[in-house]
């Protein structure tokens, strides 16, 4: 019979429908060797008795709890939201549920998330790394942990992971504001030791090389990307009497903090000054700010990314986690070993997803004229006095 506290127990439904409990285990995980009167009854009165699994002694007994980690650096910026519903709806095919971790873009925040996915004993890990070192990489490997990289890599690329193709991304951004006329194009970039960050950058300057141009040095400006520092670079390079006709953003996020910036300045987009973002969000959020960004199909990349993450051995069982010194737990004699050898483990891949630009914002075909640093100056005195 169901337990004080209510929940019925795989026992107590196997007493409710008169079978065996490995007969009723059989039934509700799908196993063969039942008739189908038998599998139909038995979930029928699961359903009727409100019976639900308990995954944590599951867990135990098959060594798996079909739950990965999704550590991503800024919950908040769009993209990532898009990037864990479209990894949610890949693993789900494959029988997996997921926990959503946050790390700030900070290393230290990093290492909690790894950790607290550790505890949860997770069967893999999806991880944008925030990149300030390798070393909660290598805890993760330490741990025999599988994992995969999304949105970025490291030089070696000794990490399993799926990711842009950022530097022919960046390409086409500058490519598109150099077509159209502009030399004096502010950029707008993340932290060198960010790979997405770097690789664009190279692009943008690949795109100026084409045209045996050179982009002006006081106009790259480095950002923190998981803050509003955009608001504040823009309003100092304008301050500081900075020429600019366009604005190449990191991503669509910097870019709409850029264009809020540049509205309270009075200056219009692309009235005055035209902006570049990247990701394309538009393409699965309708917002009433409209903005030329570089895209790519982030429900393939999603999807390819849960693909690389969710080939597990069906039988096979985890080994105990190490700790953080190094020494091992005694581990159950029962559990056999879990196999690496096909999870997570594919090479490298950089996949093309950079491969064409969305414009939505009407841009002028010629560069506007930059307004003087004192009408900027005298603009922000009006709105500051009102």
């Amino acid at each position: 019979m169901p337990q004080p506290n209510g929940k019925l127990k795989l026992r107590d439904l196997a007493r409710l429908t008169g079978h065996t409990v490995g007969t009723v285990s059989k039934a509700l995980h799908g196993k063969p060797g039942l008739s189908l009167d038998t599998r139909e009854r038995i979930l029928k009165a699961a359903k009727e008795t409100g019976y639900i699994g308990n995954a944590l002694a599951g867990s135990l007994r098959s060594g798996t709890t079909k739950t990965v980690a999704i550590i991503l650096g800024d919950i908040s910026n769009p993209l990532f939201s898009i990037f864990a519903k479209q990894l949610i709806a890949g693993l789900k095919d494959s029988g997996y549920s997921a926990i959503l971790l946050n790390t700030d873009e900070n290393s230290l925040e990093e290492e909690r998330a790894i950790v607290t996915a550790l505890s949860r004993n997770v069967d893999g890990v999806f991880i944008c790394p925030t990149q300030q070192g390798s070393a909660n990489m290598q805890l993760l490997k330490h741990n025999e942990v599988p994992f995969v990289l999304i949105g970025r890599h490291f030089d070696d690329d000794s990490f399993d992971g799926v990711c842009f193709d950022d530097r022919e991304g960046g390409r086409l951004a500058a490519e598109h504001l150099l077509s159209l006329g502009h030399r004096e194009i502010l950029l707008l970039t993340g932290p060198d030791y960010i790979s997405s960050a770097r690789e664009r950058k190279q692009g943008f300057f690949d795109a100026f090389r084409a045209l045996r141009l050179s982009p002006d040095p006081k106009l790259i400006r480095e950002v923190d990307i998981a803050t509003d520092a955009a608001v504040h670079a823009v309003e100092h390079a304008v301050g500081e009497g900075a020429r600019f006709t366009a604005v190449c953003a990191f991503s669509d996020y910097v870019a709409w903090q850029v264009i809020y910036a540049l509205n309270g300045l009075g200056l219009s987009v692309p009235g005055d000054v035209s902006v570049i973002g990247f990701d394309n969000i538009q393409s699965d959020i309708r917002l009433p700010v409209p903005l030329s960004t570089v895209g790519c199909d982030k429900r393939a990349f999603g999807r390819r990314a849960a693909r690389r993450g969710s080939r597990c051995a069906p039988a096979a069982a985890r080994p105990r986690r190490a700790n953080r010194s190094g020494s091992r737990r005694r581990s159950s004699p029962a559990a056999p070993p879990r196999r690496l050898d096909n999870v997570f483990q594919s090479p490298f891949l950089k996949t093309a997803c950079a491969d064409r630009l969305f414009s939505f914002a009407r841009i002028a075909r010629r560069p506007p004229a930059m307004p003087s640093t004192s009408a900027c100056t005298a603009r922000t005195a009006r709105r500051t006095a009102l």
